[in-house]
């Protein structure tokens, strides 16, 4: 077969592989321009092995500038009585500004060591953050408001995708889920709204994974899908990790109380959000069959959400009333708490297997290792609330330690098969 001819059954072969959906628009776009059959799409660009920015490099950079911060804002907090207000500000405002100008000019006008200028970009957003709260301090403002964090949250809402910075992505993921963990703790008992806490992060998940999907109609922006997809299933698997321990049903919904209408608004948003990409996901199985995985768990995950809050509508039918000490308390029945458990502990399970698919037909590797993390954490989660406690103490250990270690090698080895098969012979 001639060149010519070779590199026609290529693209007659990768615009098949789209066509099935293989692989997406994106996707066949590098394979061809890997070759010289298509240009590159934007926000990509064709560079040697010599040149790929290594992450460990951007690793330590960011881990500098976060020390560098740190040490910047205890050095200011030991001296800060001794400074005027106008410096304060002067100080605050002025090292934000310098923090961001050279973080932009390494990494996008001299473009000399991009690394660190991603990592003094990421310093800058960490610095509005310090910004906020020490200007709310310098005016009395009581620096445990939550809406303090959703300041910053705004503040650096845009600098992610401005900066092509995957370190702010992160950075604005993290800051908002933060600010709704005050928000509804403020407002409830702390035991109370970890439960409301994660059935909001069981939304957050859905719809960052749902919003993740949306970069692939955006060339430029198509790379940072990992990011929100990567925390998406994060949120989503601890959110059922946590529902598949007995706190949730033993003791907050027997004492579960109507929430404000502030938070039920949240409520009510998150869940539109995660219905419209949930819908946006199974229009896109239609064209492409290899999302069938993502379009599953997605709706299990829902559905499990719809299932976990009808329970604080039937909690009289689940609890039994018990007096104790002069005083009643409700108590839920065994059998419901038993079906509870084993209901959440299934769909847990379930989800973090489906959390490895994903990863192994999309050729990504650290949704493997999310998913392969979070079933470890349900084995060890089963082991000390069920066998644990029905052997005696000498043998648990025992028997924990050999499951431990015959499913930590079982895992391991298929965690690199797995990754064998995705990047061929580099193994992480």
């Amino acid at each position: 077969m001639g060149d010519n001819e070779h590199k026609t059954w290529l693209r007659e072969e990768v615009e098949d592989w789209s066509r099935d959906g293989i692989v997406d628009e994106h996707q066949a776009k590098l394979i061809l321009s890997r070759y010289g059959l298509s240009k590159a799409p934007s926000g990509t660009e064709k560079i040697s092995p010599k040149k790929v920015p290594s992450k460990l490099i951007t690793v330590v950079s960011i881990l500098g500038a976060f020390l560098i911060g740190i040490g910047a804002i205890l050095f200011v907090a030991s001296n800060w009585q001794k400074i005027p207000t106008v410096a304060k500000m002067i100080l605050l405002i002025g090292t934000t500004y310098a923090t961001y100008f050279f973080g932009w000019n390494l990494k996008f006008n001299r473009k000399t060591h991009p690394e660190m200028g991603d990592a003094m970009l990421f310093l800058g957003s960490l610095f509005v953050g310090v910004t906020i709260f020490l200007t709310a301090q310098i005016y009395n403002v009581n620096a445990n408001e939550h809406w303090l964090i959703l300041v910053w949250f705004l503040a650096i809402l845009p600098f992610g995708y401005a900066f092509r910075s995957s370190s702010i992505l992160s950075l604005n993921i993290f800051t908002f889920a933060l600010w709704t963990m005050f928000y509804i703790s403020q407002t409830r008992d702390l035991l109370l709204s970890s439960f409301e806490i994660f059935m909001l992060y069981l939304l957050f998940g859905i719809n960052l994974y749902g919003f993740g999907q949306l970069h692939m109609k955006f060339e430029k922006y198509a790379n940072f899908r990992l990011i929100h997809q990567g925390f998406g299933l994060f949120f989503i698997l601890a959110s059922y990790f946590y529902f598949s321990l007995e706190i949730p049903y033993r003791f907050i919904l027997t004492r579960f109380t109507p929430i404000n209408w502030q938070v039920q608004m949240l409520f009510l948003i998150f869940m539109i959000t995660s219905l419209i990409f949930l819908a946006s996901n199974v229009s896109m199985y239609r064209k492409i069959k290899s999302t069938k995985y993502e379009v599953i768990v997605l709706a299990i995950a829902f559905l499990g959400w719809i299932g976990t809050w009808s329970l604080t509508f039937f909690i009289d039918a689940l609890t039994t009333p018990i007096v104790k000490y002069g005083h009643t308390y409700m108590e839920m029945d065994p059998k419901s708490a038993t079906i509870l458990f084993i209901a959440f502990n299934l769909i847990f399970f379930v989800l973090s297997i489906g959390s490895i698919l994903i990863g192994y037909y999309k050729a990504t590797v650290p949704f493997v290792n999310v998913g392969m993390s979070f079933f470890v954490l349900g084995v060890l989660n089963l082991y000390f609330t069920t066998l644990y406690e029905l052997l005696p103490r000498s043998l648990a250990f025992i028997a924990g330690g050999i499951i431990l270690v015959i499913l930590g090698w079982y895992l391991e080895d298929k965690r690199r098969s797995i990754i064998n098969e995705i990047k061929g012979d580099n193994v992480i």
